[in-house]
């Protein structure tokens, strides 16, 4: 079957253009370890893609990130990967994956079950590379794609109340550092010309979970040995979330106090669209930062040229 594949990819190739062959990479062959890792990087991009035409933009950048964390974790696994799964495993993981296609046709908006079908796909993937008893290879990548269901959870368990009104406070906290004359009641941080209102989808909620998961993704894909640098990346990554969306309603807040509140491009783009995601951008930034920081701690130090000419 291999070699019906590679003759036909080799006569399909000859009837182009020599120009354009030069520039084709090689065709990998067919074999068990590519087929698979063509099936892996194809459930990835369609559920990637449901998330895209379900979810907000927010959403569908931390499955891109969940995605590419599980890669990370099974990154040196795959010179030496050699699917040999066992019969059932073969046949529990074809029907996994073939539910899960069939799901992904009818997700609404709202259907919970999206945020799970990343791991159930997983599971199913590790069932066609290995032995139910080796799964244990793939416990990192499982982990990451976890994060998904964990995310959802989060979104629902984290009371909202409190975290918009702290949300509004250190809005206004910076609005008044910058000599702006700013009064906060309750969720509204005003300005002399306008204001805003801090509701649950703009109190940064989903910012918070998806920089605790991103810290996750870190610690599984770089981790730290000590506990103590284990717990502070748990509680600073949330923190710097939230500090990075109180920047944008203030900012939100300056341009509706200038005139530009909702409607205006300048508003909506910082608001709903794409200019959202700069905020979030810069906290993962800022995390990783942190991050690596803690990790060259525990990193030996680097020998001076002096003790180099001494081993010398």
């Amino acid at each position: 079957m291999s070699n019906i594949v590679q003759r036909l990819s080799n006569a399909l190739l000859l009837k182009l253009p020599p120009s354009w062959r030069a520039a084709i990479p090689p065709v990998p062959p067919p074999t068990p370890r590519n087929l698979w890792l063509a099936l892996s990087s194809a459930v990835a991009i369609q559920n990637i893609a449901v998330f895209q035409s379900s979810q907000s933009e927010h959403i569908t950048v931390f499955a891109v990130l969940v995605w590419g964390g599980a890669v990370i974790c099974m990154e040196d696994q795959f010179e030496e990967l050699d699917p040999r799964p066992v019969v059932w495993g073969l046949i529990i993981g074809t029907l996994l994956l073939m539910w899960v296609l069939t799901r992904t046709a009818v997700i609404l908006h709202w259907d919970g079950l999206l945020f799970a079908l990343a791991p159930i796909g997983g599971l199913a993937l590790g069932l066609l590379a290995e032995k139910p008893a080796n799964l244990g290879r793939f416990r990192d990548p499982l982990l990451c794609l976890l994060l998904l269901p964990g995310f959802a959870l989060l979104m629902r368990s984290l009371p909202e109340a409190p975290i918009s009104l702290l949300t509004a406070q250190l809005s206004g906290l910076w609005l008044s550092i910058l000599g702006l004359d700013v009064i906060v009641n309750a969720r509204s941080v005003l300005l002399p010309g306008g204001g805003v209102m801090v509701l649950g989808p703009c109190n940064g909620l989903d910012m918070m979970a998806q920089i605790l998961c991103v810290g996750v993704i870190f610690l599984l894909a770089f981790p730290i040995r000590s506990w103590a640098s284990r717990v502070l990346v748990l509680l600073i990554a949330p923190l710097i979330g939230l500090i990075s969306n109180t920047f944008r309603i203030a900012l939100l807040a300056i341009f509706a106090g200038n005139g530009n509140s909702k409607g205006s491009w300048w508003f909506d783009f910082f608001h709903e669209s794409t200019g959202s995601l700069v905020f979030s951008g810069v906290a993962v930034l800022v995390f990783g930062m942190v991050y690596m920081r803690l990790l060259e701690r525990e990193l030996p130090p680097l020998p001076t040229p002096s003790s180099q000419g001494e081993e010398a």
